[in-house]
């Protein structure tokens, strides 16, 4: 994980791992399938910036492949800016 100041002063994350989907909240009534980013150390949540939180289409394409990602960290949640498949 490497973080950087960006434009609007607040902490840029970049994070490199694979996107997932899974059950978030499962057995309660908010649950619902959600895209996560698995790293070597945990999951997070993960939602583009303006992006709807329960279904995201660019998210869902997504889903399988090994990415970095760039964004802001909220607790479990990964608000991404940008993000880059690798191989």
């Amino acid at each position: 994980m490497k973080a950087s100041k960006s434009q609007d002063n607040k902490t840029d994350v970049e994070l490199t791992g694979k996107v997932v989907e899974k059950k978030f909240a499962q057995g309660s009534k908010s649950e619902h399938d959600a895209i996560y980013l698995e790293t070597e150390k945990t999951a997070y949540q993960l939602r583009r910036l303006g992006g709807n939180p329960f279904f995201d289409p660019e998210l869902k394409k997504l889903v399988g492949n090994n990415v970095i990602a760039t964004g802001m960290l909220k607790g479990s949640l990964f608000l991404i800016k940008t993000v880059k498949k690798i191989s």
